[in-house]
């Protein structure tokens, strides 16, 4: 399994190497601009790298769809799904790797995000006076600060765990489109109908779905959509275990 992560990270560490240079060199003009209290520029640099930051994490999730479809449309992929090695093995290698390199990349996005606004709010006193206003007017109206930091995170954690699930339905469509209906001129708008579906599916089961409640504090707000964290699990695991039997059962490369 190693290996195999390691033959996806060699394989595409151009693009890679190239998304981190660019946000690189975006988080050093948003410090030259906070150094030099340029109000212009900063503001410019924040926009640019929480931009960058953002569709990076997305080229990413597309940058692995459009690999494996990529790969099992071409003569090389006899190279990968021919072998001894285990389907499964591999189409998990490429998941778990792209799960890495998103997780990564969303880790440095964020601590980027910290470290800029608290360099920010340090050298432009007005920003820090704006931030304890409004701290102040939240907590007269009884909002905590900590709740919508919780609410904020479980937000975005809900959003990256649905593009996660996204890229297994993919995988899925494409390995279907790739063997069920390999000889079909039209098997790309089977693919992406499939995906459409699939993810609409979910989408309203998920919405039907109750909230839990185990108490109060951080930990209620975390698993508060537990259900919905669950669904999206067994959904990814649906769509690995099925994109390996497809493979191993009517594999037409």
């Amino acid at each position: 399994m190693l290996k195999l992560m390691k033959y996806e990270l060699r394989r595409n560490r151009t693009i890679l190497l190239i998304l981190y240079i660019a946000i690189a060199f975006l988080e050093g003009f948003a410090l030259f601009s906070l150094i030099n209290k340029s109000e212009v520029n900063t503001l410019r640099s924040f926009l640019f790298l929480y931009m960058g930051a953002i569709l990076g994490i997305v080229l990413i999730f597309i940058m692995a769809i459009m690999s494996y479809s990529k790969e099992l449309g071409s003569k090389y992929s006899y190279m990968s799904f021919m072998t001894p090695t285990s389907t499964f093995k591999i189409i998990g290698s490429k998941l778990l790797t792209t799960f890495l390199v998103a997780a990564v990349t969303t880790i440095i996005a964020v601590l980027l995000v910290i470290l800029d606004y608290n360099i920010l709010i340090n050298q432009f006193t007005e920003v820090k006076n704006i931030q304890q206003e409004i701290i102040m007017l939240l907590t007269m109206r009884g909002i905590d600060m900590q709740n919508i930091t919780i609410s904020i995170f479980v937000v975005l954690l809900l959003l990256w765990v649905s593009i996660f699930t996204s890229i297994c339905f993919a995988y899925f469509a494409i390995t279907l489109s790739a063997t069920v209906f390999a000889n079909k001129s039209y098997r790309g708008v089977i693919s992406f109908v499939i995906f459409v579906v699939i993810t609409l599916i979910i989408n309203k089961i998920s919405g039907y779905l109750p909230s839990l409640d185990i108490g109060t504090g951080a930990l209620n707000k975390l698993m508060t959509p537990g259900l919905t964290y669950l669904l999206n699990i067994f959904a990814m695991f649906v769509a690995f275990f099925g994109s390996g039997i497809l493979l191993d059962k009517r594999v037409s490369l």
